[in-house]
């Protein structure tokens, strides 16, 4: 993909964006990408002639918008997906990896505060989550994703807690589909060296 073709892009998905009340289906690497495209702008900008004045500032320009594209973005899709939590009507196909744990922590906070506050069922309890956590014990259920490796990947080596025995995932090769624990999928998706995998409905 041409660099104007995915300015463009990045451009036109914005705009959509803004036009509609309905949270759009996004690509999970859509924060990632953009990232990505400020940092080779930034680099262009540095390997540049300093006398061609109209590149720098064609340039210069196109870091700026994407910088506000990027925070206008997260904004206006935070504020759509506190809406559809509120109404029920979320779907988490479509999401950005960084909005999946917006989205499990705000449901967990907005059940709490219902619970406690409109319904009036006080509890000093920590949620069984937390009482897991900080007793140390780990959740039986891990949430997974499946995603797309987009490169060679080396064994991933988990973090585990004392005594218990080793886990590691992969390594993996560029194309495998593999599930993951959320938390590594995620990390992956970030670094764009993966891509979510949306399976349909059986």
């Amino acid at each position: 993909m041409s660099r104007d073709k995915q300015y463009n892009q990045i451009v036109l998905l914005w705009k959509s964006e803004r036009q509609t009340n309905k949270l759009l289906e996004v690509k999970s690497v859509v924060y990632s990408t953009i990232r990505q495209k400020i940092n080779t702008l930034v680099k262009d900008l540095e390997k540049l002639d300093k006398k061609d004045i109209i590149s720098f500032k064609i340039i210069n320009e196109r870091i700026e918008r994407l910088n506000k594209i990027l925070r206008d973005l997260s904004k206006i899709r935070k504020h759509k997906i506190i809406h559809e939590i509120l109404d029920g009507i979320l779907n988490k196909d479509g999401l950005a990896a960084e909005e999946i744990d917006l989205v499990s922590n705000l449901k967990r906070l907005f059940d709490e505060h219902n619970q406690r506050s409109i319904y009036g069922k006080i509890s000093r309890e920590l949620p069984r989550d937390e009482r897991e956590t900080a007793t140390g014990e780990q959740q039986t259920k891990e949430e997974l994703m499946i995603i797309r490796i987009l490169e060679d990947i080396p064994e991933i080596v988990a973090a585990t807690a004392k005594g218990e025995t080793k886990k590691t995932f992969g390594p993996f090769k560029k194309e495998d589909i593999v599930r993951l624990p959320i938390v590594y999928a995620k990390t992956l998706i970030m670094k764009n060296a993966a891509d979510r995998v949306d399976l349909p409905n059986l």
